[in-house]
Formats: C-alpha cells, structure tokens, sequence
C-alpha cells in the first residue's frame, strides 16, 4: 500500500464519495459529469477538478490515436511504429454501460500500449439509457468481426476492459462461443462487473472501504447498482442472464484470463466469484488483489500500483 494510495482515497472518499446524491436523486449525467472528458466542471471544487483532470486529461505522447470505424462504430486505434503488426488489443471501457468514452480511457490505453508494443483499437459503443441491452453486446461483435475482417487471426486478437468493459469483453465472448466463432487468445479484465445483481459479498463488507463507487450504507449502494442495471441498461431483462451478468454463465474452453482486482472495493466479489467459477471448469485464470486502491485504479497513473498493474499487463499479453 503506498503513500500515494492512501492520499487519493482520502480526497476520493472526501471530495466524490461523501459528495454523492442519494441513488434517487443520482443521474446518468452525474456519472457521466464525473468522467466529463471536455473539462467543463461548473461548480465542481479545486480538489474534485485536479483529481479529474489528473485522470482524464489527455497528455502528450509519442503514440498516436485515431479516429476509424469498424463496421459502422467509432474507434480509436491506438499505436506507434514499433508496434506488433499481427497483434492487437480490443478494448472495451468502463463506465456503468452510461458513462465514458475512449478519450476518458486514452492515457491508460498508452500506457498499455508503451508495455505491450500491441495496437489497441477502443470502441466507442453505445451507451445507456439511450441504448439499452443488447445493443452495445452487438456492437462488441460486431467490432471483433471487423478485426477479423481486417486480418487479424483469432489466436492474435486480445479483449479487454475495465468495469462494465470488463463485462463487456467477457459477454462479447460469452456470445462468440455461442456463435461458434473462433475466440480471442486471451482477456485481461481491471475490476470487471460481472454480477448486475448486486448480490456479492463485498458488496456489504467493502462499503465503508470503497473510497468512491459506493455509499457507507450498503443499502444505498446496493439501491445505487441495481438502479443502473435495472432502469438504465437492462431494462425489462432479466439481470441474471449470462449476457448481462456473466457471473452466472458457464466457462468452458475460455481464453486465458487476467482479473486485476482491489481488495477494498465493492466489486471484489465480482471477480473473486468469477474466478472460482472458471477454475472450477479447469480455465486457465488469474486473479491478482491488490491492496488499498481505488476501483479501476489503473487510470490514475501516479500509482504505484498503477504501474505494478500495468507492467502486470504487459507481461500477461505478451508471456
């Protein structure tokens, strides 16, 4: 656990946590207000506006992103020179399936790219309430489909995603086993939601500890999640189907999986439960808990951790 952990949990639980409406009064727009990638924070604090700008600010670099389409969906393609050309990675950011973008993601998606040497293409999928399931699920096919069709092979194709991405890169390839097209070689998920639900364990005990996706009454978080789930994105769905939380599918013949997970966030059960779920079909996974850190602590790139998390990253795609 470093100091710097410690600092940000503090001002996160402060300045965002402790700042939160009631989950009646929260809006899709407030999430979407706290990811805002144009930085016109309005009332927003000091503290609140340098911990967003910290994190979402794109900063210079050397890797280019670019705009294209695959088939009909925006994405950055993400790369630099010395890049792997048979290679790629299709990323799939978080967000709550209502809430941001590729650019909120970018300057995590380069520092993936600066330990993997692997072109990144980040889609831009459609968001909730406007779009409800399963459209951002067909989009994700569909963004596969077109790297294929760009000639990446399957065994040279990498998902992967944080939060609802991490949800997203999992049912993307829950739904191409179903459709009995050849997988990715591999998934690394950061802090995936894979129980919409909101019946995991931690969810009670992390509450308190989550510096900022949760409330201190369980209660009130557990109201804040199925909220999202039930009104915003799923809406007249059943959430325990595996296309919506992939908790609850079976794992059988599944590419090599990387969880990257905190031991103090509300989502711990999420990828503690999924990984039981896969060993127990003998899947190749594994699971590393770090401590103290912010959900999706990986977009803060001043943290230790971040960098262990990252270069952790690098290693697994390229092993």
């Amino acid at each position: 656990m470093s100091f710097q952990s410690k600092v940000l949990n503090f001002f996160l639980k402060k300045f965002v946590k402790n700042t939160k409406p009631s989950p009646d009064a929260y809006s899709f727009q407030d999430m979407r207000d706290l990811m805002n990638d144009s930085f016109e924070m309005g009332e927003k604090n000091f503290i609140e506006k340098l911990i967003i700008k910290s994190t979402f600010a794109n900063r210079r670099s050397s890797i280019k992103s670019t705009e294209i389409v695959l088939d009909g969906i925006r994405t950055l393609k993400i790369t630099r020179g010395d890049s792997q050309k048979e290679k790629c990675i299709l990323y799939f950011h978080g967000g709550g399936y209502i809430a941001g973008s590729p650019e909120t993601h970018l300057n995590l998606l380069k520092e993936i790219y600066n330990n993997s040497k692997i072109t990144i293409y980040a889609v831009d999928y459609s968001l909730s309430p406007e779009s409800k399931f399963p459209l951002a699920l067909n989009e994700a096919v569909r963004s596969y489909t077109a790297l294929r069709n760009l000639g990446y092979q399957a065994n040279n194709i990498i998902i992967g995603g944080d939060s609802a991405g991490g949800n997203l890169s999992l049912v993307c390839t829950l739904k191409l086993q179903e459709n009995n097209q050849e997988l990715p070689s591999k998934l690394f998920l950061l802090s995936p939601w894979t129980d919409l639900t909101a019946s995991g364990k931690s969810i009670e005990s992390n509450s308190i500890s989550d510096p900022y996706l949760s409330y201190d009454d369980f209660h009130l978080t557990k109201k804040s999640m199925k909220k999202v789930a039930e009104t915003w994105y799923a809406t007249g769905h059943n959430i325990t189907d595996k296309f919506i939380s992939p908790l609850f599918a079976e794992y059988n013949n599944f590419p090599e999986t990387l969880i990257q997970v905190s031991d103090i966030e509300v989502l711990l059960s999420d990828s503690v439960d999924l990984e039981k779920k896969m060993i127990s079909n003998n899947n190749n996974v594994v699971l590393s808990i770090y401590k103290n850190v912010p959900h999706v602590w990986q977009i803060f790139e001043f943290l230790p951790e971040t960098k262990e998390a990252i270069k952790e990253i690098g290693n697994f795609i390229n092993n």
